[in-house]
C-alpha cells in the first residue's frame, strides 16, 4: 500500500513524514508517531506522549512537549484532531490534550488504526 506523505513544518526545516498509529504497551492509549517515508521507516519523532495514569477517551492523547507548537500547527493543518483545553502532567511538565479524529488518522495509517481499535475492543470485552 502506498504511504500518504504529509509535510511537517518543523523548527529547522520542513520534513516529509508518514503517520504511524498504534497503542502504547503500558496503558494501551493512543500513540501517533511521525516516520520518515521509505522502505526502511525511520522515526522522525513522536507526536504523542504516554501518560497512562491520565484518564482519556480512546481517541485522545497528549502531545509531546518537544516542539509542541509545531505539532499543534501540524494537527490543525491536516485536521487530525481538536486541541482541548485540558492538560496532563508528568513531573514539572504539562502536555496539551488532543481529541484525534480516528477516521482522519485512518486515511494515513488504516492498518494501524484498525489494529488500535481492535486492541481497544479486546481490552473492554
Amino acid at each position: 500500500m502506498e504511504q500518504k506523505i504529509l509535510q511537517y513544518e518543523g523548527p529547522v526545516r520542513n520534513e516529509e513524514i508518514v503517520l504511524k498509529v498504534a497503542s502504547y504497551a503500558y496503558g494501551n492509549q493512543l500513540f501517533v508517531g511521525m516516520m520518515r517515508p521509505g522502505e526502511e521507516e525511520e522515526s522522525y519523532g513522536d507526536l504523542t506522549i504516554n501518560l497512562p495514569y491520565e484518564d482519556v477517551e480512546r481517541n485522545e492523547a497528549f502531545i509531546s512537549d518537544l516542539n509542541w507548537k509545531y505539532k499543534i500547527k501540524f494537527i490543525r493543518k491536516y485536521k487530525l484532531g481538536r486541541v482541548r483545553r485540558r492538560v496532563g502532567h508528568s513531573g514539572y511538565c504539562t502536555y496539551r490534550l488532543v481529541q484525534f479524529n480516528l477516521k482522519k488518522l485512518a486515511e494515513y495509517d488504516p492498518e494501524g488504526v484498525e489494529k488500535f481499535l481492535a486492541e481497544q475492543k479486546g481490552e473492554h470485552a
